[in-house]
């Protein structure tokens, strides 16, 4: 493979540290009053501790070791504390940090759950919203079965809404991956 240069990405890359910080406390939401006087070592850490999950051991010993050399204690409780919770309590830290077979199967899932909605019926539809709508509106009070009704659509909803999102990251995976550079 030949050397890529950051020319060459798709995309911009931020170039000083102060522009790294900011995105990636962005991206990790971290508190920005956490990143007063950080510098390369904080980057650094920071995305230690964004890909610790997938890392080896070795990199793991090296990626804790970056991350408890942050000076400010507070960042460096809060990083190993994101480490630790994406790792080993809640790995979808966010789509984007999912492994490709984590992805897939994201993906199979939401679609699943799409397909058998569809086939029990539980769509929404303008006519039906309106019905339901007019029945709160003439009773001025919603009975639990229309209650019932949005909470199962809030969650077709939700579930229609995150697979999108997933399917959109797949999309941006493939397209990166047919890029000459990947």
């Amino acid at each position: 493979m030949s050397n890529v240069t950051i020319r060459d990405l798709p995309y911009r890359l931020p170039k000083t540290t102060r522009e790294q910080l900011t995105k990636l406390a962005k991206i990790t939401s971290i508190p920005n009053n956490l990143l007063v006087g950080a510098g390369e070592k904080e980057v650094e850490a920071i995305c230690y501790m964004i890909l610790y999950r997938h890392l080896s051991q070795h990199q793991r010993i090296e990626g804790m070791k970056a991350i408890r050399s942050v000076k400010k204690r507070a960042l460096m409780g809060d990083l190993i504390r994101r480490t630790l919770d994406t790792t080993f309590i809640n790995p979808q830290w966010g789509i984007w940090s999912l492994t490709n077979d984590e992805l897939k199967a994201d993906i199979k899932s939401h679609t699943q759950l799409n397909t058998m909605a569809s086939m029990l019926g539980f769509g929404a539809s303008a006519a039906s919203i309106k019905d339901i709508v007019k029945k709160i509106t003439e009773k001025k009070k919603v009975s639990s079965n229309n209650l019932i009704t949005f909470v199962i659509w809030g969650c077709i909803y939700f579930n229609a809404k995150e697979l999108e999102k997933a399917t959109t990251e797949k999309d941006h995976r493939s397209t990166l991956n047919s890029s000459r550079f990947f």
